[in-house]
């Protein structure tokens, strides 16, 4: 569903030159919070989305943006089924994916060289960032073994380290750069301020070549746009949740193309709630049993 907004900028981004030039396109599917081991038919949702990846032409990579699975044997079946989905593959740590182990042992889990990096793609760097840490009593905690549910803290930062690679990593590229991670970016609530785990990482991707920022995490379909810069949060591909879980009538995923004319091109996916969420749950922006199909212009920043 096309906004006036996202026709506005799309139309302004068409009709002004750009000032990077991408070798191509990037296509890629995508999909987030799966949530093996808790979702009760999350097998069948991923067996769903492998098999339209494997019948697509052109992909450039495969996408899980974090909330995949526990580690543990029972979700074998789940990673047994990621690999078998042929082409590059992208994780990034959701913040439940630490429920049952650490940081190192989900990493491993996974396949993953490091929790966050950069990888270019077509003309296009990707960045993946770790924002599971929480901070209580003036110490930040990596997330591990389920001290997410740490009460009186808050949660979602980033650490000092990575927010210094990031600074190098952003004044380097001479590429547009997506950021991906699993918890919002650019996200505030309505008649709230932005949350300062947030703040910190959006003043640096605002002053480097941001194009675009995509996460998971709030199982919601929801686009926003901050410091210029617009943030997708992709819906769960399972379930809403309300106090329970609110599940989906179909498995939701999304094919997203970034093009080299400057514009977001995102293929959804349309169901239904297999029951209704509560009332109390209508307030929720972007609540949804859907990812909407869109096409929007991307930030222009690149040297």
């Amino acid at each position: 569903m096309l906004t006036r907004r996202d026709l506005l900028l799309g139309a302004a981004c068409l009709a002004a030159p750009l000032r990077f030039a991408p070798r191509s396109a990037v296509r890629l599917a995508v999909i987030t919070d799966l949530h093996h081991g808790l979702a009760p038919d999350a097998i069948s949702r991923l067996g769903a989305f492998a098999k339209e990846v494997k019948n697509r032409r052109g992909l450039d990579a495969v996408l899980q943006m974090g909330d995949f699975c526990y580690s543990d044997e029972k979700a074998t079946e789940c990673t047994d089924l990621w690999r078998k989905i042929p082409g590059r593959k992208i994780h990034v740590l959701g913040n439940h994916d630490m429920d049952k182990v650490d940081k190192v042992q989900a990493m491993k889990f996974f396949g993953m060289a490091s929790r966050y990096g950069s990888e270019s793609i077509n003309g296009f760097r990707f960045i993946h960032l770790d924002l599971n840490h929480f901070k209580k009593d003036g110490k930040l905690v990596s997330y591990a073994n389920g001290n997410y549910f740490t009460d009186n803290a808050t949660h979602n930062w980033a650490d000092p380290e990575q927010l210094e690679w990031l600074k190098k990593e952003l004044k380097a590229s001479t590429e547009p750069v997506i950021i991906l991670c699993h918890q919002p970016l650019g996200f505030a609530e309505p008649g709230q301020p932005m949350p300062p785990e947030q703040v910190e990482v959006m003043d640096i991707l605002a002053a480097g070549p941001v194009a675009a920022c995509l996460f998971g995490h709030l199982h919601v379909d929801r686009l926003e746009y901050c410091k210029e810069i617009p943030c997708l949060c992709v819906n769960s591909a399972s379930y809403f949740w309300s106090n329970g879980m609110y599940a989906y009538s179909k498995p939701l995923f999304a094919f997203i193309e970034f093009g080299a004319d400057g514009v977001l091109r995102i293929e959804g996916a349309s169901g239904e709630f297999q029951h209704a969420p509560p009332a109390a749950s209508d307030g929720v922006l972007g609540r949804s049993a859907s990812i909407s199909s869109r096409r929007f212009a991307f930030r222009d920043r690149s040297k």
